[in-house]
């Protein structure tokens, strides 16, 4: 495994055609501060993982899931923050759901050390999950940042 996906660094991970294996559709873009960056960062990790499966499995995953872990928590914890400083009143709410998030996430590492290796179809969820935590709850903030006419 190379660093990158240990790291989970912001490289653009392709297929050789230069495509994604994995895309932020634009319309789950939020448009304020450092939180569209940072939800990309979290699909480059699935990206760089995706990179390094060999016949559909990624055996060394756990450094790489750990990092995802770490970067989803700081990621959190930023938005929170951010709805903190503004006075969003679905901030409780909100941060009850990222508990719901990181809940999924870790359960999911447990299934991968289950099996021995992460696979194409666990990136897939974990993908599947940051675009459920945009539309769920980020998108209400973002009317909340509409209302405020806080988008850039």
């Amino acid at each position: 495994m190379n660093l990158r996906c240990q790291l989970g660094e912001h490289d653009k991970m392709t297929d050789g055609s230069g495509a994604r294996q994995f895309v932020l559709p634009q319309a789950f873009h939020i448009h304020f501060r450092d939180i569209d960056p940072q939800h990309e960062g979290l699909v480059d990790v699935i990206n760089d993982c995706a990179d390094q499966l060999v016949d559909g499995e990624l055996r060394e995953f756990e450094s790489a899931f750990s990092a995802f872990v770490a970067r989803l928590t700081s990621h959190f914890k930023y938005e929170e923050d951010q709805m903190a400083e503004l006075g969003y009143h679905g901030l409780e709410w909100h941060r009850e759901h990222h508990q719901e998030c990181l809940s999924r996430v870790r359960d999911l590492i447990e299934t991968m050390r289950e099996q021995g290796y992460a696979s194409l179809q666990d990136l897939r969820i974990c993908f599947h999950d940051i675009l459920h935590d945009i539309a769920r709850a980020d998108l209400k903030y973002g009317e909340f940042l509409d209302a405020q006419r806080l988008r850039t």
